[in-house]
């Protein structure tokens, strides 16, 4: 007897193809697909797409929420009303501050067992070249003693760590994070071709948010098209490259041009989200000297109003995501899906990001207007519409 069973849905399969049968879910996992199945207890889809539930690997906050609130609880339920199974809060902060966010989420969830959803801790600083939209006093150069201090403060669960190439000592820390199991990103960068080839080499394996803070190349002789970074990010089959999916962050040409290169398998959209992401169009007073911001929809960022609606960050959240890569990039479900859940869940390791017996029952189902009426993580409803 499975523990739920979800019926009449459209479940998208593994292989990529949509098709009317239930989904039987027990001890936390995908345990049956087929017809007629049987359970304590039943979702009625009605019709409804039933997908692998989303993976927000890159956001730093959503609504009023983010890792500087005193805990993560409501950052989850936030991330499971728009889709999102498994989320890494990403820090941006000063290597002090870093470190007292994540023992305090640890301590306050039992080191993280209390919240399934969150699938580890992201570092974006301190070891980048430059802040981009960030501070400048939220980095710092790369030391053995940091990279030991950050590492004892996550206590195992630090799974991304963003470093610029170009900074001294960046290969050898790249190796030792990989060692480690940790996903290495390239990021915030001004590297050289060969400065990128040696991070890649060392173990880097994710390129952060493609495009953004990456610089132009210019002509050096009229009339020559000059090779930069991103080109060769974009035929290195060894990375999975990011595309913050707003449309307004990367062009819809640039991030087709990624879909032909990487394909839907070297492809990751994310959010990037911050304070704001997911409120009604509105004007806002954030926490933590954010100030006044300005919000119009998912796609047009957030913008701070005292600075003269200068771009501080993404609206998106992750159904966001989902919803403009159909819309917006014109990409199937299928397709969408897995630049959403499958990528992201294969290159972090996770039994995710699949329909499939045996994976973790992490679920979502959407209307045919991609609204989010149910979010399953591990088998357990944590949100219904």
């Amino acid at each position: 007897m499975n523990d739920l069973v979800i019926t009449n849905g459209q479940v998208l399969l593994a292989c990529g193809v949509v098709q009317d049968i239930d989904v039987g879910v027990r001890a936390g996992r995908i345990a049956q697909i087929g017809e007629h199945l049987h359970g304590s207890r039943t979702i009625d889809a009605r019709g409804a797409y039933v997908l692998p539930g989303l993976i927000d690997l890159h956001t730093h906050g959503i609504g009023f929420e983010s890792c500087d609130s005193e805990t993560l609880h409501g950052y989850a339920r936030a991330e499971a009303e728009r889709g999102a199974t498994t989320f890494f809060p990403t820090i941006f902060a000063p290597p002090a501050r870093a470190i007292e966010q994540m023992q305090r989420h640890r301590r306050a969830t039992d080191d993280l067992a209390a919240l399934p959803q969150v699938g580890g801790f992201r570092l974006e600083s301190p070891y980048l070249a430059h802040a981009g939209g960030g501070l400048t006093r939220d980095l710092a150069p790369i030391t053995a003693e940091t990279t030991q201090a950050l590492l004892e403060a996550g206590g195992g669960h630090i799974k991304i760590w963003d470093i610029s190439p170009e900074l001294p000592g960046a290969p050898d820390t790249i190796r030792q994070l990989s060692a480690l199991g940790i996903v290495c990103s390239l990021a915030h960068t001004h590297a050289t071709i060969d400065q990128a080839r040696a991070a890649v080499a060392a173990g880097a394996r994710l390129v952060t948010h493609l495009f953004d803070t990456f610089v132009v190349p210019q002509m050096v002789d009229p009339g020559v098209y000059p090779a930069g970074l991103t080109d060769y990010l974009l035929t290195e089959d060894r990375v999975v490259c990011e595309i913050i999916a707003d449309a307004t962050h990367v062009a819809p040409l640039l991030v087709e041009k990624t879909f032909r290169c990487k394909t839907a398998n070297g492809l990751v959209f994310v959010t990037d989200s911050n304070y704001g992401a997911g409120l009604p169009a509105g004007r806002y007073t954030l926490p933590n000297d954010w100030g006044r911001i300005a919000i119009d929809g998912p796609n047009n960022g957030v913008r701070l109003v005292d600075r003269g609606m200068t771009l501080a960050g993404s609206a998106l959240t992750p159904i966001d995501a989902l919803r403009n890569a159909v819309r917006i990039f014109g990409k199937d479900i299928a397709i969408a899906s897995r630049v959403c859940s499958t990528t992201p869940a294969r290159l972090l390791g996770l039994n995710k990001g699949d329909i499939a017996v045996g994976k973790d029952a992490d679920l979502i189902l959407v209307d045919d207007d991609l609204r989010v009426l149910y979010t399953i993580v591990a088998g357990t409803i944590v949100f219904a519409a």
